[in-house]
């Protein structure tokens, strides 16, 4: 992607076509952050309010499942293991290698030798806004009228 084509060289009936399908991309993520602004909401009432309390319910009178209309709730109780840190590892590693160089290099080889993916993806990075003059707003660099 380094070779970038400037507009002038893309045909117009090209470049109109990549215009439309750039403004109902752009019309497509606004519904999509109206839309998650709005599930964020019913997600934040659902698990912070109703679930403990349903939850808390469900296992202090010993009920394990619900039936409703839509469907089966099942309370069930969930392990999870916290992430992996530096600190811990580090902490860990000291218990079975004595040499504090053992353990610095095992640490720099485990960071070092992740494996990284490379993956292409869209994001809208929010305009800044540049004042013209008291008429004209721009947004970014490019401005479509």
């Amino acid at each position: 992607m380094n070779n970038m084509t400037t507009f002038e060289q893309i045909p117009s009936n090209e470049l109109q076509f990549f215009k439309e399908k750039v403004q109902r991309w752009v019309h497509v993520d606004t519904q999509i952050t109206q839309l998650e602004a709005q599930i964020k909401d019913l997600k934040k009432v659902r698990n912070k309010e109703l679930e403990p309390e349903i939850t808390m319910f469900m296992t202090t009178h010993n009920v394990a499942d619900l039936n409703t209309e839509n469907g089966k709730l099942k309370c069930q109780e969930r392990k999870t293991k916290k992430g992996l840190n530096k600190d811990f590892v580090k902490d860990n590693l000291s218990k079975y290698l004595s040499e504090q160089d053992d353990i610095d290099q095992c640490m720099n080889d485990l960071w070092k030798n992740r494996p990284t993916t490379i993956s292409y993806k869209l994001q809208k990075v929010k305009p800044k806004r540049v004042k013209i003059n008291k008429d004209y707003i721009i947004y970014g660099r490019l401005y479509y009228p």
